[in-house]
């Protein structure tokens, strides 16, 4: 072994290490926080970026939708959307939201099952609240 590694140049040996290292703190962030990956934003999708959202995925997904005022407030709803199925067109929602305040934009947000889109801490600034995904409550 020793033989092996005395024929490996130093800065061979620098970079194999710090690629191990790379892969081994995303394999460890992957165990240890796996709703920081469950993200499935890719998966909606709209026809020429009008109408409702679609799981374009192949997965079932949760997906948040919130009316957000000007402020702080907001009114937030998820749905479960199975491949190929159609978020409705949310006017009742919409409508309901307008009645509590001001609705000045819609954000939508998925997950990949089992967890659920929510508020949570960003990752450079934890004050700061972000759309993220967590485990569900059992």
């Amino acid at each position: 072994m020793k033989k092996l590694l005395a024929k490996i140049p130093n800065w061979l040996r620098i970079v194999l290490i710090v690629v191990l290292v790379t892969i081994g703190a995303n394999v460890l962030s992957r165990l240890t926080n796996p709703s920081a990956y469950a993200g499935a934003n890719d998966c909606l999708s709209r026809d020429g970026n009008i109408g409702p959202y679609t799981n374009a995925c192949e997965k079932p997904i949760n997906a948040r939708y919130c009316f957000r005022s000007a402020g702080l407030e907001k009114t937030c709803g998820v749905v479960e959307l199975a491949p190929g199925e159609t978020m409705g067109d949310l006017r009742e929602e919409a409508d309901a939201a307008r009645e509590i305040h001001d609705v000045n934009r819609t954000t939508v947000h998925a997950c990949a099952l089992p967890y659920v889109p929510q508020d949570v801490p960003s990752t450079n600034n934890s004050a700061r609240m972000v759309d993220g995904c967590r485990k569900p409550r059992d």
